[in-house]
């Protein structure tokens, strides 16, 4: 994967949404905090959320394009790797959380569900679950 392309698709990622989710989750009192940026957290999840009457989470962030998403090369590596380890995350994938106030909804919904990063890291069950 090219770096250009990998940073236009971090830029509107973020926009479309891990913005709209952050600020979502502060509305519900959860402190979150961007877990990635330097050369030694490559491959991380985007957040690291915290909440005082809840279990933490951490949430990696995807933008659906016509059912698919990209994982960079160092996500390939690290993802199962934290699954091996037992530290589970949540893969949000959606379209544009801008002004949608059901998907915020519903993609929180999701974190109080089952981790959901080993059905979307496997190609052969991400398409039912896009």
């Amino acid at each position: 994967m090219n770096a250009i392309k990998d940073s236009y698709e971090k830029q509107e990622e973020t926009i479309k949404v891990v913005v709209p989710l952050v600020n979502y989750l502060k509305g519900k009192k959860w402190k979150v905090k961007k877990a990635h940026g330097s050369q030694y957290s490559r491959g991380w999840p985007d957040l690291y959320a915290m909440h005082r009457d809840y279990a933490p989470k951490w949430i990696e962030c995807k933008v659906n394009r016509n059912g698919s998403i990209h994982f960079t090369d160092h996500q390939i590596q690290e993802f199962p790797e934290w699954i091996k380890h037992g530290n589970n995350f949540w893969i949000i994938a959606e379209v544009d959380l801008r002004n949608n106030p059901s998907g915020l909804d519903r993609v929180y919904r999701t974190l109080f569900g089952p981790p959901n990063a080993h059905l979307l890291l496997n190609p052969l069950t991400r398409g039912s679950y896009l």
